[in-house]
């Protein structure tokens, strides 16, 4: 994962929104992905959040592969089921437009570019898009 770009010097310095570096982590997670380094993000305010909502899925998340299921045009689930029936769920929305998703006979609404997490598949916890650079 690389979330910073090199700067030139007397170039121009880019950054790119907290939101985007929330989003590319939990995808990450959500395809299975293990052992992120927060070291470079320690600063932003959905390391601890994020984290969070990744603890109360880890049980699930270590038991086995994920189902993935289309929800709709680029919308996707990932659903991850325990031998002890615990489950958790990713909620992806892949479009630059608002969606709404049916899943385990709820709706969902799914911002832009975003992931949603539910660790019991039926409360989000954490979506990408509400993360904010912590101040101060």
């Amino acid at each position: 994962l690389l979330f910073w770009r090199f700067t030139e010097f007397g170039g121009p310095i880019h950054q790119r929104p907290v939101q985007d570096v929330a989003y590319v982590v939990a995808r990450f997670i959500q395809r299975g992905g293990s052992f992120i380094n927060y070291y470079m993000v320690w600063f932003l305010n959905f390391h601890e959040i994020l984290s969070r909502a990744i603890k109360m899925c880890q049980r699930t998340l270590v038991s086995a592969d994920p189902i993935v299921t289309s929800l709709g045009s680029l919308q996707q689930d990932y659903v991850y089921t325990s031998e002890t029936g615990d489950c958790a769920s990713f909620l992806s929305n892949y479009t630059k437009f608002a969606g709404r998703v049916l899943f385990n006979n709820m709706h969902y609404n799914l911002p832009p570019w975003s992931i949603s997490i539910l660790p019991d598949c039926r409360n989000v916890v954490f979506n990408t898009t509400k993360v904010y650079i912590k101040r101060g």
